[in-house]
């Protein structure tokens, strides 16, 4: 497929990213304000991290990005589709411009300002409405030996449970209690027959 727009990275922040976005084919039409087309476009560097004009971008294959759409096999039309709203909350084209609201910092991180290529990423409308997406932690989590519980998070329910005490716990001040009791009522009876003695 041809190339269709010649596209430049003019400016990133946390939440957004503009872009330049030229016609360089006479069948393309203008840059679509769209979330499917715009994470089309900030994924392009991605799957151009194996060029020779990315190969300074050694941080490409590890951004936040790839390990959310799970690269080129899960990167189908279908799941653009479905997720592109999860990424980018909002696309404004001014002329050539196109300005990317992103849902999260992170969507983002991997661009540069001054990256520059051409994409034969095309429109097929806004994307079906998803929930923002916040990237999965990059480290896996630590294994567990077999008989390990998983931590639960601690709500105000496992907060009060975990408060409590335990039956055995309960039992053991119980008894403290029982015993207690008793040391009481034997020094009792104890002063109370070294009275009878002096009085007798």
């Amino acid at each position: 497929m041809s190339d269709l727009y010649a596209v430049r990275v003019l400016g990133v922040s946390r939440q957004a990213v503009r872009l330049s976005v030229a016609r360089v084919h006479p069948d393309a039409g203008k840059p679509a304000p769209h979330a499917v087309f715009a994470l089309m476009l900030i994924y392009d560097p991605i799957e151009k991290a194996g060029d020779a004009g990315f190969s300074k971008y050694r941080h490409l294959n590890d951004a936040a990005l790839v390990r959310e759409a799970g690269g080129r096999k899960v990167f189908t039309a279908q799941w653009m589709n479905a997720n592109a709203q999860a990424f980018v909350s909002k696309v404004k084209r001014s002329g050539p411009f196109l300005d990317i609201q992103l849902t999260h910092p992170a969507w983002g991180e991997h661009l540069r300002k001054g990256m520059a290529w051409r994409t034969t990423a095309y429109d097929v409308g806004p994307g079906l409405p998803a929930e923002p997406r916040v990237p999965a932690p990059e480290q896996a989590a630590v294994p567990r030996s077999p008989g390990e519980r998983t931590p639960k998070a601690a709500g105000a329910g496992a907060q009060k449970a975990a408060k409590a005490k335990s039956p055995a716990k309960v039992k053991k001040a119980a008894v403290k209690k029982t015993v207690a009791k008793k040391a009481t009522k034997v020094k009792s009876a104890a002063k109370k027959a070294a009275r009878a003695k002096r009085s007798g």
